[in-house]
């Protein structure tokens, strides 16, 4: 299939699309190579493309979520790759109105606390608040759930919590409305943000041009201008 006639359909999930949709600017300026980029919802996604059977490639923001497309024969098996990890903090409205300032005000009375149910951050509070010893106490003060990243930081922009449990790269999403309130080291978790090929693509050449050209060094630095880190 000729390239140059193809568009790429790529899928992503809503909190990692900032730094992606830059990078596909730079593939398509560089290549020439057109690129249509869906986002949405991690599950939602993947509904579509197992109905629609179309698609070249999909990120999401934890590696779990794409072991799922995998056992469901959505994406090529060992085609993945990882773009970057994602630190965890503590999300607050902007002016932290609530005065939070470390996780053990999370558990003070009062404290209204937004966690998410599913997508990249689904469980985190968990791991967060086991390592701490507080899981009893935080739990209640959950007063919200969100479905993905998008929905968890709406509770921040309808002030319908004090905090969430997010992703430090949130302060360069969403800069205008939220606080990253750091965790010490030894409280952090790290989810890798990854890319992988989409089964159904009709161009698995041109689909792995892509995936090796978001693996880059220069896209790395994309990645890295919006919160992610890289290791090694």
């Amino acid at each position: 299939m000729s390239s140059e006639a193809y568009q790429l359909h790529i899928y992503s999930a809503g909190a990692v699309a900032p730094p992606l949709q830059k990078a596909i600017d730079v593939f398509e300026k560089k290549s020439g190579i057109r690129c249509n980029l869906m986002v949405g919802k991690p599950s939602n996604l993947l509904a579509t493309i197992a109905v629609s059977k179309k698609g070249d490639a999909i990120s999401c923001g934890a590696e779990y979520i794409l072991d799922e497309a995998e056992d469901r024969g959505l994406v090529v098996k060992g085609s993945r790759r990882s773009l970057g990890l994602r630190r965890s903090a503590i999300i607050v409205p902007v002016g932290n109105p609530a005065k939070i300032k470390s996780l053990n005000d999370l558990c003070k009375e009062n404290v209204h606390v937004g966690i998410a149910t599913d997508g990249c951050l689904k469980g985190l509070w968990d791991d967060v608040a086991s390592k701490a010893g507080l899981t009893d106490q935080i739990r209640r003060n959950i007063t919200h759930h969100a479905d993905a990243c998008g929905s968890l930081m709406g509770l921040i922009h309808q002030e319908k919590v004090d905090a969430i449990f997010g992703w430090s790269a949130f302060q360069s999403v969403w800069p205008d409305t939220c606080e990253v309130i750091e965790l010490p080291s030894e409280l952090q978790v790290f989810r890798s943000t990854a890319i992988a090929m989409v089964s159904y693509t009709r161009d698995a050449k041109l689909s792995q041009k892509f995936i090796d050209f978001l693996a880059s060094d220069e896209v790395r630095k994309i990645y890295s201008g919006y919160g992610w880190i890289h290791k090694g």
